[in-house]
């Protein structure tokens, strides 16, 4: 999971529809919890053309070919509430609360959420039975990584000694693992023994870009025209577990690469560009 690029969205016409719509979710809050879930069920069909602009811009801000924000393995399906509907009426919709998400992903997350109240700075989970069903939340900041807003690399590392897991940052603050694992862990459980194919997936998708970065190195020194470089640098690019290549450039820029990897690492200083694509 990274941060995802922030100057994407629809076009005015878009917003403005979603807009008067989100105008439509009134009442007390138990009502406006049910009109959100009614609303946006009957409009987000095949046949609506805001939605599937909506979507179109979703797919933009995808990794790959239309990949989970969250998992970036599955192919995004759904149009996901950060902020659930049920929970945060107000934000039913509202551009910035959507990612493209998959059914792996958004089916366990479901309406999942939480956040440190302002009252007490405490962790408050909303959903039974921490919280009261049809209850609104207490004011607080968001427990939930968002990657519209976040950067997901300021709360984890992914190891790529072997384990190819999400681990937390060392030597952060009690919100910041607070943070990771209730987003990693207990939301999206990507490290969880459930989910072995996402580890295997990034391991793969390791070795995957090693070998694209040989390719570029090889072909580079055979002096092959700017052309066919920058379709190997979009192969990079445009590949899905972009976190796994984020991973790659971090290691090598904090000096860790090397104990794992030292063809790798060589390669990197090699091509000193790539750590910036």
């Amino acid at each position: 999971m990274i941060k995802l690029p922030n100057h994407i969205q629809p076009d005015q016409a878009v917003l403005d529809q979603l807009g008067d719509w989100q105008a439509e979710i009134t009442g007390t809050f138990a009502e406006q919890s049910t009109l959100a879930k009614k609303k946006f069920k009957s409009r987000n069909t095949k046949q609506n053309a805001t939605l599937r602009k909506v979507k179109d811009a979703l797919t933009q801000m995808c990794a790959g070919a239309r990949r989970c924000v969250y998992c970036e393995d599955s192919i995004a399906d759904e149009v996901e509430h950060i902020a659930p509907k049920d929970l945060y009426p107000e934000l039913t919709f509202v551009w910035e609360n959507y990612v493209y998400a998959c059914g792996n992903c958004n089916g366990p997350k479901n309406n999942k959420f939480a956040v440190f109240r302002r009252d007490n700075n405490t962790l408050q989970k909303l959903n039974p039975p921490d919280w009261p069903k049809e209850t609104q939340p207490p004011p607080g900041e968001p427990v939930l990584i968002n990657p519209r807003v976040d950067d997901p690399m300021k709360f984890a590392l992914l190891d790529l000694k072997g384990t190819f897991t999400f681990v937390q940052l060392p030597n952060t603050d009690n919100a910041v693992k607070q943070r990771f694992e209730y987003s990693f862990e207990e939301v999206l459980r990507l490290n969880h023994q459930e989910r072995e194919f996402l580890r295997e997936a990034r391991e793969e998708a390791f070795g995957d870009y090693k070998a694209r970065l040989v390719e570029y190195d090889k072909q580079k020194h055979r002096g092959v025209s700017r052309d066919k470089l920058d379709k190997l640098i979009a192969g990079i690019r445009k590949k899905n577990h972009p976190t796994v290549w984020r991973e790659m450039q971090r290691w090598q820029q904090e000096g860790w690469l090397a104990q794992v990897d030292t063809d790798l690492n060589q390669l990197f200083l090699d091509n000193p560009e790539a750590l910036t694509w």
